[in-house]
């Protein structure tokens, strides 16, 4: 009997083929907030673009004359926001409107759609969540820990209460990419930093329970080798048993020294976890 794999390469575009300059495609210039769209930023010469790929009919791209420092499509909508230098914008394209705008007293270094009404905006020292509706300003969340001063900042993720929220950085040290995170509960108001490259949230409900666990996996590589820890954060659910915390070795060959986790989603349905290093 064949075995059935737990998920499926299948490329869907070459951003080459629909127009994209291979000279635009990076991570300062392109951006994909979800499985929806995928928004590049253009130059040529002096004219600058934004070309939005919408994945439902990837061969009719929209490009639009705008020039911003950085795009980012709302992960379900026709909405984007739009960032050159302190002064942040949001559109929506559908009803080509204005929906907000707010000049920042810092620069943002950072920013990513957290839900399809809230974008995170996080600074040199603080990290900010701004609402779509109404009038409202970006809120103050908490302030960066020291162990990130000086990182990268790749990633900014929430569990889907936005109780949890983890800050992600890298940084050169001794020849190799370390990683830093900043796990922070609303609730309790408190910080802790964890050394790790990858994370992801998701709902997980072990077997005997009821309710589903709140599960923080991440992955890192440092000097000893790789690994994966999985463990639920916040109490238990009323009535569940505790999710027996569980860390597992990642393999890093001997021939990769600089390869490390960038990226992990979970998948809910399947109780699965996807990992992808700088090498693959």
């Amino acid at each position: 009997m064949a075995q059935v794999m737990p998920i499926r390469f299948q490329e869907h575009l070459q951003l080459t083929n629909i127009g994209i300059n291979s000279a635009n495609i990076g991570f300062s210039m392109i951006t994909m907030e979800s499985d929806k769209f995928i928004c590049i930023r253009e130059k040529n010469g002096d004219q600058s673009q934004v070309v939005i790929v919408d994945m439902a009919d990837p061969n009719n791209p929209m490009r639009r004359p705008i020039s911003a420092d950085s795009a980012i499509m709302n992960p379900s909508s026709k909405v984007i926001a739009l960032k050159a230098g302190r002064t942040l914008q949001i559109f929506n394209l559908e009803m080509k409107s204005k929906i907000k705008a707010h000049v920042s007293n810092e620069d943002v270094i950072f920013w990513k759609w957290i839900s399809v009404n809230t974008i995170a905006l996080v600074t040199e020292n603080t990290v900010y969540h701004w609402p779509m509706e109404g009038d409202a300003l970006p809120q103050k969340v908490f302030d960066r820990h020291s162990t990130l001063k000086g990182c990268q900042i790749i990633n900014y993720r929430t569990d889907e209460a936005m109780k949890w929220l983890l800050l992600v950085g890298i940084s050169a040290q001794q020849q190799r990419v370390v990683g830093a995170m900043q796990l922070y509960s609303v609730d309790r108001n408190v910080s802790q930093p964890i050394e790790g490259h990858a994370a992801a949230f998701v709902p997980f409900t072990v077997e005997g329970n009821k309710n589903p666990s709140n599960i923080f996996a991440f992955s890192v590589r440092n000097q000893t080798g790789g690994k994966l820890h999985i463990i639920e954060v916040g109490a238990p659910a009323e009535g569940n048993s505790n999710f027996t915390k569980k860390t597992v070795d990642v393999f890093f060959p001997a021939e990769a020294p600089n390869d490390f986790p960038v990226a992990m989603q979970a998948s809910k349905e399947h109780g699965l976890l996807y990992m992808i290093t700088k090498y693959g």
